[in-house]
């Protein structure tokens, strides 16, 4: 099970795109970001072999984690490398395997590690100490997101049920409700894509293979199911079958049709205070986005596009780019676009 969902991880990773910044309807290039150490923060020159994580806070620092390289750091909003997020500081002997790293909002910083489970770190990337025993990240297809409160939510997917938890700053459950139950239960628990936002009062949550985005109350009551579907969507016609463990291959194969037969959700960003912005895509036609607002409307869409966004936050959404091999045959570092969202109303 743990194989098929790195698997999943790792095909969601884009691979070497053009230089050229994309045309877009609704969002307009803004500037892009070079990852370096110019204040020579670690010894070792500033190697990046995946960005799996990105995110951004308030202020503009980044904080991104390479799950390849086992390593996490926090950049400045231009690009330079401000700290390495080091948990062998204050747990000297602990293999350090992070997979997500986020702001608070007091713009600490969360850090959930894949053994044993987690680290806090002060806003300056200083180590603070473990997170609270409370805290788990699961093996199968999950998501974190910052609470505007403060603390966490984060997605639990299990093939029978998915839960919500939410949590305070250290990672301890405060409170615990069970979504409604999927039509796609194997490609829900077994695919790292779609995600969850919350402003506090709701929670918006899109399933990687469901039409519509759930509109929740924070105890779990359906609000709304928010979904404007075009014919250029492919809805899934049948789950995945059940894992055989004898046979990973199989597995690996019923994804992979899957994922060329169906239009599924790849993410979900909070972009605005006021809007949603669910990404798409689809083996046969491209990628795709539509941005609603949270009362459910849909303001602008644009698919059959190539383009697909790391983040989105505060009208800003960033994309990830891997150039291609340089003159020496060595694979520089991926780098960062900035989008402006402008919005049509």
């Amino acid at each position: 099970m743990v194989a098929a969902v790195l698997f999943w991880m790792c095909a969601d990773v884009s691979h070497a795109q053009s230089a050229e910044t994309e045309e877009l309807e609704h969002f307009q290039f803004v500037k892009s970001i070079t990852l370096s150490d110019l204040d020579s923060v670690q010894q070792e020159p500033l190697l990046i072999a995946q960005i799996r994580s990105l995110d951004v806070g308030a202020n503009g620092q980044m904080l991104i984690v390479d799950m390849l390289g086992q390593q996490a750091f926090l950049f400045s909003p231009g690009g330079n490398l401000l700290a390495v997020l080091d948990p062998s500081v204050c747990h000297p002997g602990f293999e350090v395997r992070p997979v997500h790293a986020k702001f608070l909002a007091d713009q600490s910083i969360f850090l959930s590690n894949a053994g044993p489970w987690g680290y806090r770190f002060t806003p300056g990337g200083g180590c603070k100490g473990s997170v609270d025993p409370d805290y788990t990240l699961s093996a199968h297809a999950g998501f974190l997101h910052a609470d505007p409160e403060g603390g966490l939510v984060g997605l639990y997917r299990f093939p029978d049920k998915q839960i919500i938890r939410y949590m305070d700053a250290s990672g301890k459950t405060l409170q615990e409700i069970t979504l409604p139950a999927s039509d796609y239960p194997n490609a829900t628990s077994r695919m790292a894509m779609g995600g969850i936002v919350t402003n506090g009062t709701h929670l918006f949550y899109a399933g990687v293979a469901e039409p519509n985005i759930l509109k929740l109350t924070r105890d779990g009551s359906v609000v709304s199911r928010i979904a404007h579907r075009t014919a250029w969507f492919r809805d899934v016609s049948q789950d995945l079958p059940e894992v055989d463990r004898s046979n990973l291959a199989a597995s690996v194969q019923a994804s992979g049709r899957l994922r060329a037969a169906s239009t599924l959700t790849s993410n979900l960003f909070d972009l605005t205070d006021h809007t949603i912005m669910v990404q798409y895509i689809d083996a046969d036609r491209g990628r795709g986005y539509q941005v609603f607002t949270k009362e459910g409307q849909l303001i602008a869409q644009e698919l059959g596009i190539r383009v697909r966004f790391k983040h989105g936050a505060g009208g800003l959404v960033y994309r990830v780019v891997q150039p291609d091999l340089d003159d020496r045959g060595e694979l520089p570092n991926p780098y960062l676009e900035v989008y402006q969202f402008n919005s049509p109303q």
